[in-house]
């Protein structure tokens, strides 16, 4: 288990500095995606609020871009694709 600093291991603590909040940000960003507001200090001053963002509407999924250029294009096949005409016309560089 990785040791963390004892303000971050105390979780009722909403307060971060600056210095524990570069050491620790996958941590405290995990703290912030759970839902927890936190403040961010610099010499005992809040400076900064991290919150996590509310969604104002629903997430959609990636679209099927295979379903898509099927419905577009039928049938038809396209050769070569878009990646491969660019690496085609790019040569070898």
């Amino acid at each position: 288990m990785t040791q963390l600093s004892y303000k971050m291991s105390y979780m009722g603590k909403s307060t971060v500095s600056v210095r524990e909040l570069q050491q620790n940000l996958k941590r405290v960003m995990a703290r912030v995606e759970r839902g927890e507001v936190v403040e961010v200090t610099r010499r005992r001053r809040p400076v900064a609020r991290l919150a996590p963002v509310r969604a104002t509407r629903p997430l959609s999924a990636w679209p099927d871009l295979d379903a898509r250029a099927r419905a577009v294009f039928g049938d038809r096949v396209i050769t070569p694709g878009g990646a491969e005409a660019v690496i085609e016309d790019r040569g070898e560089r």
